[in-house]
């Protein structure tokens, strides 16, 4: 496991701070919300990130890898880090998750109605 860094996570007036790893992820399994997201290298020396799958689950080292179902569709679209954030109280990473699909959009996940 890698971990690359933070990654600020901006949705209307509410922050959260995203942390970066590799493909191995965290080694801890605590709740939270995660995105399987491919980065390019931007101008500014950072990474564009783009969403291409977020979910939220009880157990972030459980839930995350090959596993998954869709960690195979998340490669095939150039899926190269896997960015995790556990919330405080815990239980509030259903809106959460549900926030920024709405507001991201990814493409493999499903539409929200």
């Amino acid at each position: 496991m890698a971990r690359i860094g933070p990654m600020n996570v901006n949705v209307g007036d509410h922050k959260y701070q995203f942390v970066v790893y590799d493909l191995k992820g965290p080694e801890y399994n605590a709740p939270g919300v995660y995105i399987f997201s491919k980065n390019t290298p931007n101008a500014q020396g950072g990474n564009n990130h783009h969403f291409l799958y977020i979910g939220e689950t009880d157990g972030l080292r459980d839930r995350l890898g090959p596993e998954h179902n869709k960690w195979n569709e998340a490669l095939r679209h150039g899926m190269n880090y896997v960015s995790v954030y556990v919330p405080f109280p815990v239980e509030s990473r259903h809106h959460i998750e549900r926030e920024l699909i709405q507001h991201f959009n990814p493409p493999l996940n499903e539409q929200l109605v």
